[in-house]
């Protein structure tokens, strides 16, 4: 009936006109890749196959995929998950949830409030199931997994699929899922990615879960970054990144056990462009200072992002695959604004893996905007903070996604 229908808010990119400098492109050859005096590219069109589309993310980037691969799950045909919440649970209210005014803080105990002047709006802004005008706490998913009923979230999911809000819920049979949380990791408690397994494997995807790596909340590499246990990006001996696509595009098993690509070679500098993201933009891309129903869904775009194109899918007669990796959040500090994500496109694996397998490998990447803690920090939407459609085709961020997805590889 009417009370199960959602308003979807469609979005409408900005348009940029963007100078190209390029040469006569031969019959078969090479692809031609156009690059304005700031030396940043249109994101290009690329010959990608059929079913290839995969993406990944860390923290509120994995949050935001799960979101994703729920809603594209037509065009996107695997999913890599560095701790992150399942389908919609940020705003589902279960019983034994604590029920809180909307600009309650961050913290159980109500720290680090919302609707102040440097952060206007509510880190919560909507509760489905909670009495009128309350929400549920901030990161109860992760913080209070034994309260989640993944019944109910299945149950929202097929409602919007009926409703076709998102793709159908059938296409999640047998998809590829990679899921990890190191067992140090103090922001996603224990339970809260089991509970991302029952949602997956309930709905027949293929699902490799590791829970062993004594890694903290982070990107877990081989041989690159701080001390496992401690920080952003670990050295853990256990190549994260390799796993997820091994399994998504290898046929690796739920252990992580056998798996058909090729091992990564090095990367090819030259074949690391930055993009335009301006034409994925919605047209307020920052945000107002407060959010209701009124204000335009934003994207919270960086001016650009990174595309690495390996060696043999510059050639327009070679079939590729395509993945798009995306940060968590922070990544907005240091000098230049970029914190971690330069380590991220640089120094994971992704890119190696992608040379010698013929992936191409899309980093988006967002800035500070809104009026939350997590938007100013640049944080991917896994709470609602961009509309009610957060999670639907609708959404702000998964739109963006799809026409990222629609402009490399046509598919739509």
């Amino acid at each position: 009936g009417n009370s199960k229908r959602i308003m979807a808010i469609s979005v409408q990119a900005a348009v940029v006109v963007v100078t190209l400098v390029c040469g006569a492109a031969a019959a078969s050859g090479p692809v031609q890749l156009t690059v304005t005096n700031k030396g940043v590219i249109p994101l290009p069109h690329l010959k990608i196959a059929p079913n290839s589309v995969s993406i990944s993310g860390l923290s509120s980037g994995a949050d935001f995929v799960v979101q994703a691969q729920i809603a594209l799950s037509s065009v996107v045909k695997g999913v890599g998950v560095f701790a992150g919440q399942p389908y919609h649970c940020a705003i589902t209210y279960f019983p034994g949830d604590k029920i809180v005014p909307p600009c309650y803080g961050d913290e159980d105990n109500g720290e680090h409030p919302g609707c102040t002047a440097s952060k206007p709006a509510p880190s919560v802004p909507y509760c489905l199931g909670c009495p009128a005008g309350q929400r549920v706490t901030y990161d109860h998913c992760k913080r209070h997994p034994e309260i989640v009923n993944v019944t109910k979230l299945l149950a929202y999911a097929k409602n919007v699929s009926e409703f076709k809000l998102i793709d159908p819920i059938e296409n999640m049979k047998g998809m590829p899922v990679y899921l990890y949380r190191g067992t140090k990791d103090a922001c996603y408690l224990q339970g809260s990615l089991k509970n991302v397994q029952t949602f997956f494997e309930a709905l027949g995807s293929h699902v490799q879960f590791n829970k062993t790596t004594p890694s903290a909340h982070s990107w877990p590499t081989a041989d690159w970054g701080t001390q496992c246990g401690s920080g952003v990006i670990e050295n853990c001996g256990y190549d994260g990144p390799g796993a997820a696509l091994q399994h998504i595009y290898g046929g690796s098993d739920s252990q992580g056990n056998g798996g058909t690509l090729k091992k990564p070679i090095e990367s090819v500098n030259s074949s690391l462009f930055m993009f335009d993201q301006h034409p994925f933009m919605t047209p307020d891309n920052n945000g107002n200072s407060t959010y209701n129903e009124t204000t335009p869904h934003v994207t919270g775009f960086a001016p650009y992002g990174y595309i690495y194109i390996p060696s043999r899918c510059k050639q327009d007669n070679v079939e590729c695959k395509l993945h798009f990796s995306l940060h968590g959040c922070g990544v907005v500090g240091g000098p230049t604004g970029d914190g971690y994500y330069d380590d991220e496109v640089h120094h994971l694996s992704f890119q190696r893996w992608g040379e010698a397998n013929d992936i191409v490998i899309v980093y988006p990447k967002l800035q500070a905007h809104g009026g939350t803690v997590q938007t100013q920090s640049g944080c991917w939407d896994g709470y609602a903070q961009s509309g009610l459609d957060y999670s639907l085709k609708s959404g702000a961020q998964i739109n963006a996604l799809s026409e990222m997805i629609k402009t490399v590889s046509g598919f739509a």
